[in-house]
């Protein structure tokens, strides 16, 4: 099981696009991938809730969390930031040559995923089907 521990501080770098998992800083909503300025919006507190986790912004009250609800899902389903606790599922990777983790929806096969590996700042993240794609593992830095 990947190392995740509960009430840690990480940083999480996209294993294809080389961006972190960042909390936008223009509107505190959209989550997208932008380059380590080791800003709090890129930190990321890992709370235990039995098999699952909750994701929580170390630089506001936010979770990692999805627009819309679950149950309706598709591949390209927003990321954002959330007022309520959102359940994620932590696993180690299962790509060759991607050293991390993936993350997904509990209950779904939808992994966190970074928009075609893309390395431009501000790339969106989304819910997208797992498949063997780095885009979709993300290297965790502990913080504290």
């Amino acid at each position: 099981m990947a190392s995740i521990q509960d009430q840690h501080t990480y940083t999480f770098t996209n294993c294809q696009g080389g961006t972190v998992l960042d909390l936008s800083g223009t509107d505190n909503y959209s989550i997208i991938g932008y380059q380590n300025h080791n800003g709090t919006n890129q930190q990321w507190v890992f709370e235990r809730a039995n098999t699952h986790w909750f994701i929580k912004s170390a630089g506001s009250d936010q979770y990692l969390g999805i627009l819309g609800d679950i149950s309706s899902a598709q591949n390209g389903t927003r990321v954002i930031a959330v007022s309520s606790p959102f359940a994620w599922v932590v696993e180690d990777s299962d790509v060759s040559g991607a050293q991390g983790i993936r993350i997904l929806a509990r209950g779904t096969d939808f992994s966190l995923d970074l928009d075609g590996g893309n390395s431009a700042d501000s790339t969106k993240v989304q819910l997208w089907g797992r498949w063997k794609g780095a885009n979709q593992i993300w290297a965790a830095a502990a913080r504290n």
